[in-house]
């Protein structure tokens, strides 16, 4: 009985909504004439979204964002976490700078960097014109709009990798790196054999949890660039957002998001499996 509430509180805030969300993909509901009901269409809406180009499109400039964003914080967020543990006098206070990123809501960190970012009056630009090169268009190139908008993501979750490294790193055993260096192992075969394999269940969890957050990731992607130009930088998310909001078709972004939730889900499971964690762990 005294966890009832807290489980009330549970299925008000994730099973309804869920739910609901499946049960609106196999209907059609137009947000703006909600007078015409809910008519049943059964699999139409995935029918229709797995042959739409869009869609496709999206949903590779998904897997673009979610590699680049992933790849560059875990392998930058691996590379500061052993910095940080290394025994520095100042590591503490670099561990509470490193929190800053985190605790800052993805949609300050879109605004401020589409602000730095800006062509005329940002100082990215003024900083690469002091030094004799040229201006971009960060977020008005379509071939820069994309990547841009990863690095941006990647930027705000490197300390949350970084933090999970270091914490990993000065909880391991000392004996296996003790051993490594007097068989005379050097520091790449005692990173690539020991370190890295004793922190693979952490690895794993900070992958996870960095897949699934930059698979879904909506706020900076709309704030710096709002899917453009054009549809250069239209993730799923931000697709899932305008077929719903801006076209009012809330049955068909319904399918979209229970899409993007069964992908999310298998790619998971893969990574899991693949990684045998929970039995590292």
């Amino acid at each position: 009985m005294a966890l009832l509430p807290a489980l009330l509180v549970v299925l008000a805030l994730v099973a309804f909504p869920t739910v609901f969300m499946f049960n609106l993909s196999f209907r059609s509901y137009d947000l703006v004439n909600p007078s015409a009901g809910q008519p049943f269409l059964g699999f139409e809406n995935f029918t229709r979204l797995l042959t739409d180009e869009r869609f496709h499109a999206a949903a590779l400039r998904t897997a673009i964002f979610t590699v680049l964003s992933v790849g560059v914080s875990m392998v930058a967020g691996f590379a500061l976490g052993r910095f940080i543990s290394g025994g520095l006098r100042s590591a503490n206070i670099l561990r509470t700078i490193l929190i800053i990123p985190l605790v800052i809501t993805p949609l300050v960190v879109g605004a401020a960097f589409r602000f730095m970012l800006d062509s005329d009056l940002g100082v990215i630009n003024y900083l690469l014109e002091s030094v004799g090169l040229p201006r971009l268009q960060w977020l008005s190139d379509p071939m820069l709009a994309l990547p841009v908008a990863a690095m941006v993501d990647a930027w705000q979750w490197i300390p949350f990798v970084a933090l999970i490294v270091a914490a990993g790193l000065e909880s391991l055993p000392p004996e296996p790196l003790e051993a490594a260096r007097v068989d005379g192992a050097s520091r790449w075969q005692e990173l690539r054999l020991v370190t890295i394999p004793l922190l693979k269940p952490l690895l794993t969890i900070a992958l996870l949890i960095r897949f699934m957050d930059a698979f879904r990731e909506f706020d900076k992607v709309f704030v710096l660039t709002a899917g453009g130009p054009g549809t250069s930088s239209e993730t799923l998310p931000v697709y899932l957002w305008r077929f719903a909001f801006n076209y009012y078709e809330m049955g068909y972004a319904a399918a979209a998001g229970v899409t993007m939730l069964l992908i999310i889900t298998l790619i998971a499971t893969v990574i899991v499996s693949r990684t045998n964690v929970l039995e590292g762990a």
